[in-house]
C-alpha cells in the first residue's frame, strides 16, 4: 500500500435523535477530560522527579 493512497474509503454523516445526541456530547465530554488528564500528568512533569507515567501505565490507570 502506498502512503497516502486512499483504498475503499465511505463518509457516514450521523444523524442522532436529541437523546442520542446527548448522549454523544456527554461521552465526548468524559473523553476530553481523560484526555486533559493525561497531558497535564506530562505538563506537571519537572526535572528531578520521576519520569511521567507512559502509555502502559495510564492504561493502568484508567482501568
Amino acid at each position: 500500500m502506498l502512503i497516502g493512497s486512499l483504498i475503499g474509503v465511505s463518509r457516514y454523516r450521523l444523524q442522532p435523535s436529541p437523546a442520542q445526541e446527548q448522549a454523544l456530547l456527554e461521552h465526548c465530554g468524559h473523553a476530553r477530560y481523560v484526555w486533559n488528564l493525561a497531558v497535564e500528568q506530562h505538563a506537571c512533569w519537572k526535572p528531578g522527579r520521576k519520569s511521567a507515567p507512559g502509555f502502559a501505565e495510564q492504561c493502568r490507570q484508567l482501568t
